[in-house]
């Protein structure tokens, strides 16, 4: 698939007005265009708009420009007709757009590394203890981010973490993987799931952890062994390296095996191909720490590629869940009524992709052109890409 240059609104209204239905009662008094209502959602939500206040607040100063390429047949909506529209939106729907919508930019994941992790959203919940003392109320999103393009390829909610293992066959179904390394952590490294990435035409690479004893134990006996062991030992590829960082210094040794034939269960796991030990060694402030971590994977790797795809599977935290925080405040948000908080989290994601493709504001963050943004039309209109045609 050949890919867009640029992520646009128009292309969104598009599909917008193609697949998403009303969820509005028919015959009812509907003044406002559904469009133009989520348009509005998603302007507010990249100008920083945090509560449907905020939004209804928003239009009221610039309802004559908005007024140039949204129609407003109904004036200007009140607070309560966004947050009924987004309580009543089937999130599945708008899932479904935002998969089309960000697929062309993608371009397809031949050779691209997608990482599947989940975020949990404390503040989904209008109950103070709840949220702090258990997990009720807390809303769960898994969501598959493709490193090299830096934009979430999609995303499925679940109540809470521990059901991230049928929800994640249930996301990859929906999701073009083709060609691409897909990495998950240890809630993820289970047969089903590690099956469906291989029949997808993808590789797999997961974190594994004492939730599968039996390998788990044998892989760290493994090592072990090997490590002692002269003959074994040769057939161990090594990469190591060091970083520094917020003051700490790290050393990593990462060993991988490609011969895995002396696995009991390895006729289990499809195509399971190698396993991976990364020791890390930390120090900071005369203070010494020591972990292990093991993997396996459905590809034969080099040491050194093997560490570039362990490393780079944190950058779905890092690009996409801390900057949902940061530059939407989504933990904070007291949004929960409805579908409402799993919309806007697809909506912040539309916001996200649109202001990390905008690129004329030179070395600008994501908040910045989100301030940028509100306080300039001109450069509103650049972010949405406004009469783009893709």
């Amino acid at each position: 698939m050949k890919k867009a240059k640029e992520l646009s609104l128009d292309r969104l209204i598009e599909l917008v007005e193609d697949n998403l239905p009303d969820p509005r009662r028919p015959g009812g008094n509907i003044r406002h265009k559904l469009v133009d209502l989520l348009v509005i959602v998603l302007l507010g939500v990249i100008c920083g708009c945090e509560t449907w206040i905020d939004i209804e607040d928003y239009v009221r100063a610039k309802y004559e420009w908005l007024k140039g390429f949204l129609e407003l047949p109904g004036g200007i909506p009140s607070n309560d007709t966004y947050r009924r529209l987004m309580e009543r939106i089937r999130t599945e729907k708008l899932e479904e757009i935002y998969r089309q919508w960000v697929l062309p930019y993608v371009g397809g994941c031949i050779g691209k590394h997608v990482a599947i992790d989940g975020k949990t959203i404390c503040a989904a919940s209008n109950n103070r203890q709840s949220r702090e003392e258990t997990d009720e109320g807390k809303l769960h999103i898994i969501s598959a981010w493709v490193r090299e393009d830096g934009i979430s390829l999609g995303q499925v909610k679940t109540d809470e973490k521990s059901n991230e293992i049928t929800a994640i066959p249930k996301m990859l179904e929906t999701l073009d993987i083709k060609g691409a390394t897909v990495t998950i952590d240890a809630m993820g490294c289970q047969v089903e799931i590690a099956g469906k990435i291989v029949d997808q035409g993808a590789v797999y690479m997961l974190a594994l952890k004492k939730n599968q004893p039996s390998l788990y134990e044998s892989v760290e006996e493994y090592f072990k062994w090997a490590r002692t062991e002269p003959t074994e030992k040769k057939q161990i590829k090594e990469y190591s390296y060091e970083e520094h960082e917020h003051g700490r210094h790290i050393h990593r040794k990462v060993e991988v095996c490609n011969d895995v034939s002396w696995i009991e269960t390895v006729r289990e796991w499809k195509q399971l191909s190698s396993i991976i030990c990364v020791t890390r060694k930390g120090e900071r402030e005369g203070r010494q720490t020591e972990e292990t971590a093991y993997y396996i994977s459905s590809r034969e790797w080099e040491a050194k590629d093997a560490a570039k795809c362990i490393q780079g599977h944190w950058s779905i935290e890092n690009n996409l869940h801390w900057s949902l925080d940061t530059a939407f405040n989504e933990d904070e948000s007291q949004i929960f009524k409805g579908n409402a908080q799993v919309n806007l989290n697809v909506v912040r994601k539309i916001a996200q992709g649109l202001l990390k493709s905008e690129t004329s504001f030179k070395g600008g963050s994501i908040r910045r052109k989100a301030n940028r943004a509100a306080m300039l039309n001109d450069y509103a209109e650049m972010v949405l890409k406004l009469g783009t045609k893709q």
